[in-house]
Protein backbone atom coordinates (compact mmCIF):
# COMPACT_ATOMS: atom_id res chain seq x y z
CA UNK A 1 0.00 0.00 0.00
CA UNK A 2 2.79 2.41 0.89
CA UNK A 3 4.75 1.34 -2.18
CA UNK A 4 1.70 1.94 -4.38
CA UNK A 5 1.23 5.43 -2.95
CA UNK A 6 4.92 6.19 -3.40
CA UNK A 7 4.84 5.00 -7.01
CA UNK A 8 1.81 7.18 -7.73
CA UNK A 9 3.38 10.39 -6.44
CA UNK A 10 6.80 9.96 -8.08
CA UNK A 11 5.79 11.62 -11.40
CA UNK A 12 4.31 14.61 -9.58
CA UNK A 13 7.39 14.92 -7.39
CA UNK A 14 9.67 14.77 -10.43
CA UNK A 15 7.53 17.36 -12.19
CA UNK A 16 7.87 19.80 -9.29
CA UNK A 17 11.61 19.02 -9.17
CA UNK A 18 11.94 19.84 -12.88
CA UNK A 19 10.08 23.13 -12.38
CA UNK A 20 12.51 24.18 -9.65
CA UNK A 21 15.48 22.88 -11.65
CA UNK A 22 14.38 24.96 -14.62
CA UNK A 23 13.89 28.21 -12.69
CA UNK A 24 16.64 28.01 -10.06
CA UNK A 25 19.41 29.38 -12.33
CA UNK A 26 17.22 32.34 -13.30
CA UNK A 27 16.95 33.47 -9.69
CA UNK A 28 20.69 33.25 -9.07
CA UNK A 29 21.79 35.04 -12.23
CA UNK A 30 21.39 38.67 -13.15
CA UNK A 31 21.51 37.99 -16.90
CA UNK A 32 18.98 36.27 -19.08
CA UNK A 33 20.12 32.68 -19.47
CA UNK A 34 19.46 30.06 -22.09
CA UNK A 35 17.23 27.47 -20.53
CA UNK A 36 15.59 24.60 -22.32
CA UNK A 37 11.96 23.95 -21.57
CA UNK A 38 12.65 21.00 -19.20
CA UNK A 39 9.25 21.08 -17.55
CA UNK A 40 7.48 21.34 -20.90
CA UNK A 41 9.43 18.34 -22.25
CA UNK A 42 8.87 16.24 -19.14
CA UNK A 43 5.15 17.03 -18.82
CA UNK A 44 4.56 16.45 -22.53
CA UNK A 45 6.36 13.10 -22.30
CA UNK A 46 4.30 12.16 -19.22
CA UNK A 47 1.03 13.08 -20.89
CA UNK A 48 2.03 11.38 -24.13
CA UNK A 49 3.11 8.13 -22.48
CA UNK A 50 0.41 7.89 -19.81
CA UNK A 51 -2.46 10.28 -20.47
CA UNK A 52 -4.83 8.38 -18.17
CA UNK A 53 -2.74 9.04 -15.06
CA UNK A 54 -2.91 12.82 -15.17
CA UNK A 55 -6.12 14.58 -14.33
CA UNK A 56 -6.89 18.00 -15.79
CA UNK A 57 -6.97 19.54 -12.30
CA UNK A 58 -3.34 18.55 -11.61
CA UNK A 59 -2.23 19.80 -15.01
CA UNK A 60 -4.01 23.09 -14.30
CA UNK A 61 -2.22 23.45 -10.95
CA UNK A 62 1.20 22.55 -12.37
CA UNK A 63 0.73 24.94 -15.30
CA UNK A 64 -0.34 27.78 -13.03
CA UNK A 65 2.63 27.15 -10.72
CA UNK A 66 4.98 27.08 -13.73
CA UNK A 67 3.57 30.35 -15.09
CA UNK A 68 3.75 31.95 -11.65
CA UNK A 69 7.46 31.18 -11.38
CA UNK A 70 8.11 32.14 -14.98
CA UNK A 71 6.49 35.53 -14.51
CA UNK A 72 4.62 35.29 -17.78
CA UNK A 73 0.92 35.52 -18.32
CA UNK A 74 -0.59 33.02 -15.92
CA UNK A 75 -2.65 30.27 -17.53
CA UNK A 76 -1.04 29.84 -20.95
CA UNK A 77 0.96 26.76 -19.97
CA UNK A 78 -2.10 25.17 -18.37
CA UNK A 79 -4.14 25.91 -21.46
CA UNK A 80 -1.62 24.26 -23.78
CA UNK A 81 -1.31 21.14 -21.66
CA UNK A 82 -5.04 20.81 -21.13
CA UNK A 83 -5.57 21.04 -24.90
CA UNK A 84 -2.82 18.43 -25.40
CA UNK A 85 -4.40 16.14 -22.81
CA UNK A 86 -7.81 16.55 -24.42
CA UNK A 87 -6.43 15.72 -27.86
CA UNK A 88 -4.63 12.66 -26.52
CA UNK A 89 -7.72 11.34 -24.75
CA UNK A 90 -9.92 11.63 -27.84
CA UNK A 91 -10.51 8.33 -29.52
CA UNK A 92 -9.66 9.45 -33.03
CA UNK A 93 -6.97 11.98 -32.26
CA UNK A 94 -4.50 13.21 -34.82
CA UNK A 95 -1.65 13.38 -32.31
CA UNK A 96 -1.84 9.82 -30.97
CA UNK A 97 0.88 7.69 -32.48
CA UNK A 98 3.27 4.87 -31.70
CA UNK A 99 5.83 6.14 -34.21
CA UNK A 100 8.36 8.32 -32.42
CA UNK A 101 8.91 10.57 -35.44
CA UNK A 102 5.25 11.63 -35.27
CA UNK A 103 5.44 12.12 -31.50
CA UNK A 104 8.57 14.23 -31.94
CA UNK A 105 7.00 16.28 -34.74
CA UNK A 106 3.90 16.90 -32.62
CA UNK A 107 6.11 17.97 -29.73
CA UNK A 108 7.98 20.41 -31.97
CA UNK A 109 4.74 21.91 -33.30
CA UNK A 110 3.15 22.22 -29.85
CA UNK A 111 6.34 23.70 -28.35
CA UNK A 112 6.63 26.19 -31.21
CA UNK A 113 2.98 27.20 -30.82
CA UNK A 114 3.44 27.52 -27.05
CA UNK A 115 6.51 29.73 -27.37
CA UNK A 116 4.93 31.85 -30.08
CA UNK A 117 1.65 32.40 -28.22
CA UNK A 118 3.40 32.95 -24.89
CA UNK A 119 5.83 35.52 -26.27
CA UNK A 120 3.19 37.20 -28.45
CA UNK A 121 0.80 37.64 -25.51
CA UNK A 122 3.66 38.92 -23.38
CA UNK A 123 4.62 41.37 -26.13
CA UNK A 124 1.02 42.62 -26.51
CA UNK A 125 0.26 42.94 -22.80
CA UNK A 126 3.62 44.04 -21.41
CA UNK A 127 5.39 45.50 -24.49
CA UNK A 128 8.50 43.45 -23.78
CA UNK A 129 11.26 42.95 -26.33
CA UNK A 130 12.74 39.50 -26.76
CA UNK A 131 16.13 38.08 -27.46
CA UNK A 132 15.36 35.98 -30.49
CA UNK A 133 18.76 34.25 -30.28
CA UNK A 134 18.13 33.05 -26.70
CA UNK A 135 14.60 31.86 -27.48
CA UNK A 136 15.76 30.05 -30.63
CA UNK A 137 18.61 28.31 -28.80
CA UNK A 138 16.25 27.24 -26.00
CA UNK A 139 13.82 25.91 -28.60
CA UNK A 140 16.46 23.86 -30.43
CA UNK A 141 18.01 22.52 -27.21
CA UNK A 142 14.53 21.40 -26.12
CA UNK A 143 13.98 19.67 -29.46
CA UNK A 144 17.31 17.88 -29.19
CA UNK A 145 16.73 16.78 -25.57
CA UNK A 146 13.13 15.60 -26.03
CA UNK A 147 14.01 12.05 -27.24
CA UNK A 148 16.06 11.54 -24.07
CA UNK A 149 13.24 12.75 -21.83
CA UNK A 150 10.65 10.70 -23.69
CA UNK A 151 12.70 7.50 -23.48
CA UNK A 152 13.33 8.01 -19.75
CA UNK A 153 9.63 8.57 -19.08
CA UNK A 154 8.65 5.56 -21.21
CA UNK A 155 11.14 3.30 -19.39
CA UNK A 156 9.98 4.65 -16.04
CA UNK A 157 6.34 4.02 -16.96
CA UNK A 158 7.14 0.46 -18.08
CA UNK A 159 8.98 -0.26 -14.82
CA UNK A 160 6.11 1.15 -12.75
CA UNK A 161 3.56 -0.91 -14.63
CA UNK A 162 5.75 -4.00 -14.17
CA UNK A 163 6.01 -3.35 -10.39
CA UNK A 164 2.26 -2.68 -10.12
CA UNK A 165 1.45 -6.05 -11.73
Amino acid sequence: MILGFFLRIIPYFLLILFIFFEFAPAYFSEKEIIKPYFTFMFLYALINNDSERFRPFWILLVGLFYDFLDGDVIGITSLFFLITLHLLKRKHSTIISIDFRIIWTNFILILFAYIFVNKFVKFILFDVSFELKRITLSFFISIILFPLFNSIVRKFKNRLSYINE
